[in-house]
């Protein structure tokens, strides 16, 4: 069974209307057989360029929602009001994105709570304990060449340790190493805005992985 991290996004996609979010979790549960962990992940900022900020009270109706259908549900954190917002929430982990400039919130994060990290270069991984490393090219879409290039896949991904962000427009990259922990970018057919692209899974895409 591997755990797969669904990324809903911000406000951009849902654009903070409830029935949306409840349509993107309830299609999500109807091609969800159950075969591997299903988390549900969503970004947390106070101000991130364009992007339009979830607002609480949606996070935490969208959180109460998925805990009922059986769904863990956590959150990418960009400061530090966010993280103490998520902290209120009991959480699988804390993820954070792939940007050093934000490590210094590991810190920030209590001992018990386990850390998700992605990076974009082998180099900056530290192998830290507490800290699950995801590799991850910062592409919107990426190819399946810019990670086997970067980082040399050709080793099992399982025996490694290390998980994958997939920003890839297929599945090929799913579908070649079956990575133990693989993080994808969800959305409905009909979503639009800065999370949405080519780089998204459908119900439908998600249908031949889960």
């Amino acid at each position: 069974m591997s755990q797969i991290i669904l990324d809903f996004g911000s406000g951009n996609t849902c654009r903070n209307d409830w029935d949306y979010v409840k349509r993107m979790i309830d299609e999500l549960k109807a091609v969800d057989t159950g075969k591997h962990e299903v988390i549900i992940k969503w970004q947390l900022f106070k101000k991130a360029g364009d992007n339009i900020p979830l607002e609480p009270k949606i996070f935490e109706a969208a959180y109460i929602y998925a805990q009922q259908l059986g769904y863990k549900t956590t959150s990418s954190v960009f400061d530090k009001e966010s993280l103490d917002f998520l902290l209120q929430f009991e959480v699988p982990f804390i993820k954070l994105a792939n940007r050093r400039d934000l490590d210094w919130l590991i810190g920030e994060v209590p001992r018990k709570v386990p850390i998700y990290v992605s990076y974009d270069n082998i180099k900056d991984i530290k192998f830290r304990h507490n800290i699950q490393e995801l590799l991850c090219i910062s592409n919107y879409p990426a190819k399946l060449d810019d990670y086997e290039l970067v980082f040399n896949l050709k080793y099992d991904i399982d025996e490694s340790g290390f998980g994958i962000s997939d920003h890839t427009s297929n599945l090929d990259l799913w579908n070649k190493y079956k990575p133990g922990i693989c993080e994808m970018h969800y959305g409905l057919p009909d979503s639009t805005g800065l999370d949405a692209g080519p780089f998204m899974r459908t119900p439908a895409i998600l249908r031949e992985v889960l």
